[in-house]
């Protein structure tokens, strides 16, 4: 029996610095997502979801940068939000082209465009059950898309 020599990155894969071209590039990446979190995108400083100021997650299912007691909140909807550390963990290229077409600017067209403050309330973001409540009728029961999101996002 005669074995076929391997191929591909790794040990014994015949591609010197495959790990570390690897890690340079998921680094290109997660510098990439910073960015977009802070100065690129105006939009992107504030929580999509409590317009709370400094953002520390992303919400990779709409594409949408948001804090940490969102981000929690997100998670616990129905289906979860994979919702990932903006500076405790790597992004693969899908993802970042994925948060580069979105953005906060772009998920409030989306998932707010029927939304009308006069009619109805924006929770106070210190009350993280009005802010879960309203994600429950944001994400859940889709209450106000201006387009339906389906296709639109990765739920």
């Amino acid at each position: 029996m005669v074995m076929a020599a391997k191929k591909g990155p790794g040990p014994g894969g015949g591609v010197s610095g495959g790990k570390a071209e690897a890690e340079a590039a998921s680094e290109v990446w997660c510098r990439r997502v910073r960015e977009l979190g802070g100065c690129s995108q105006a939009g992107n400083r504030h929580c999509f979801e409590c317009a709370q100021r400094g953002v520390t997650y992303v919400d990779i299912t709409v594409g949408s940068f948001v804090c940490t007691t969102c981000s929690g909140l997100l998670r616990g909807l129905n289906p979860p939000h994979r919702v990932k550390s903006i500076s405790m963990t790597t992004f693969t290229e899908p993802e970042v082209v994925f948060l580069q077409s979105r953005g906060n600017e772009v998920c409030r067209k989306i998932w707010l465009g029927l939304f009308d403050a006069r009619t109805s309330l924006v929770p106070d973001s210190r009350d993280p059950q009005k802010v879960k409540e309203f994600l429950q009728e944001k994400y859940e029961k889709k209450r106000w898309p201006d387009t339906f999101p389906w296709g639109l996002c990765q739920l």
